[in-house]
């Protein structure tokens, strides 16, 4: 009797054989790279990027940050990641083929040009890029709730802004506290800073919200703001009331909110284990009292419930949002737990888009980088809304069920030809996915010349590099010096 283990050396061995094609794992990306097209893209950077270099060899510009978006859109977290859409000394042409790069650039080629950003070019190429953006955004009916939040991005070295402050995961590594504006509905980062990590995250938030502001259409009407405690400062709801914009802030437990919060006598019920009031309130600096909307949650009935405990009444958790909004408390404390939306957003940008991952000596430089990426989040998001018509997709799973298919670079004739590995539904699907790209209208010259002419900025100044520093000596190293 024959034992089990000879069938396996019946089967037939697999033949290993080599081609010369072109061969990909990213061919999906040619239904990105055609939606760019039709948007014009290419034609908008060219405008946007400033470049000063003289050498003959070159790589342009508007290559440079397509390839920067493939490392992005392709899983890379680091600029050193550019290379692995290098081999040696080729390059995956497939990649490089459906985004129009004639030669993909270096790792070493994206940081020395990100590296020579000044901060007068960073600002241009921003509202060049949203002004882009704009032109595509509609304004819901009730107008646009405009979320504010901070992070923290971890840094390990010593660039420029990387100090020691605020960082809940691991405290005293310098990094950078960048703060963001988003726009709820949209699913879209309006605005975007970066920060020194030593920065409060309330640090600058007025002129902040006006640069924000300032970035929006006259007929865009925003419904409210909303952020975390925080925001909780004086000076920064005054000036949200100056502006006549409706706010819902979560107030800060300090020892005199507390207080107020214990003293509530009158509780109204409205779920189980779930209990909402109001009371008025006024720190100290404040030029009169606030409305502040009270939800405390029942720990016997809701054990998963958040929120801090009072040691008046240690079964119940509090939440305090301090808020113009003329909705009942109960109202107001759901609409502001929408705002847990935009905390979904920061993990992508830093998880699928490696926002805190691309840093540089430069702080400039590094700030370019951050916002492209916050560029391209939007063109995604946009990406899904058109063309994939499901916005509720991460990059990353975009990048699984769509981005990674096989793909074999041709040719038919003269004309070159991109074959994918799809059969059945995956190829009807794959098929709608172009036909929805290939309906989106191409900009005309005058809508591209608009973007980067209508703002207030001088055109770039001509790119040149920066010196290198040299490295400041520890102190142990100086003290052999010192009599």
């Amino acid at each position: 009797m024959r034992g089990e283990n000879s069938r396996s050396s019946d089967r037939e061995e697999l033949e290993i054989a080599y081609t010369d094609k072109s061969v990909s794992g990213w061919g999906g990306l040619a239904v990105m790279g055609r939606y760019i097209d039709r948007l014009g893209l290419r034609e908008l950077l060219a405008q946007a990027l400033p470049d000063g270099r003289t050498s003959p060899n070159r790589t342009p510009a508007v290559e440079i940050v397509l390839a920067f978006f493939a490392t992005v859109l392709t899983g890379g977290k680091r600029f050193a990641h550019v290379e692995r859409l290098r081999t040696g000394e080729t390059q995956d042409e497939v990649v490089s083929g459906v985004l129009g790069i004639a030669r993909m650039p270096s790792a070493m080629t994206l940081t020395r040009y990100f590296g020579g950003f000044a901060r007068a070019q960073v600002e241009h190429l921003t509202e060049a890029l949203w002004n882009f953006t704009v032109s595509r955004l509609s304004c819901p009916a009730l107008g646009a709730v405009l979320d504010l939040d901070s992070t923290v991005f971890e840094r390990y070295g010593r660039q420029e802004g990387s100090l020691k402050g605020y960082n809940p995961k691991r405290r005293g590594r310098p990094s950078h506290h960048p703060i963001l504006a988003m726009l709820a509905e949209a699913k879209m980062v309006l605005h975007m800073w970066l920060r020194s990590g030593n920065s409060g995250t309330a640090r600058g938030v007025e002129a902040f919200l006006a640069e924000t502001l300032a970035k929006l259409p006259e007929t865009f009407r925003l419904y409210a703001v909303r952020a975390d405690s925080g925001f909780f400062a004086g000076p920064f709801l005054d000036d949200l009331e100056r502006r006549e914009l409706p706010y819902a802030v979560v107030a800060r437990m300090t020892r005199p909110v507390r207080l107020a919060l214990a003293s509530i006598r009158t509780w109204t019920g409205f779920g189980p284990g779930l209990d909402a009031a109001e009371t008025s309130y006024q720190a100290q600096g404040w030029k009169r009292p606030r409305r502040i909307v009270v939800v405390r949650e029942s720990v016997d009935k809701r054990p998963q419930a958040r929120g801090r405990t009072l040691f008046e009444m240690p079964d119940w958790r509090f939440h305090a949002v301090v808020t113009t909004l003329p909705h009942p408390p109960a109202d107001v404390w759901r609409f502001y737990n929408g705002r847990a939306e935009c905390e979904n957003r920061l993990k992508e940008l830093k998880e699928d888009f490696g926002a805190d991952g691309f840093c540089l000596q430069s702080f400039d430089g590094t700030e370019a980088g951050f916002r492209l990426i916050c560029f391209l989040y939007n063109l995604v998001a946009q990406f899904k809304s058109e063309i994939v018509q499901d916005p509720k997709p991460r990059l990353s799973t975009l990048r699984t069920s769509l981005f990674v298919t096989g793909g074999i670079l041709g040719r038919n004739g003269r004309r070159r030809i991109l074959r994918l590995g799809l059969r059945g539904r995956y190829r009807e699907r794959f098929d709608g996915l172009l036909a929805r790209a290939s309906t989106i209208p191409r900009p005309t010259v005058a809508h591209l010349a608009n973007p980067a002419n209508s703002h207030a900025f001088p055109p770039p100044r001509p790119w040149k590099p920066r010196p290198s520093k040299r490295p400041i000596a520890p102190d142990w190293k100086l003290r052999r010096y010192v009599n």
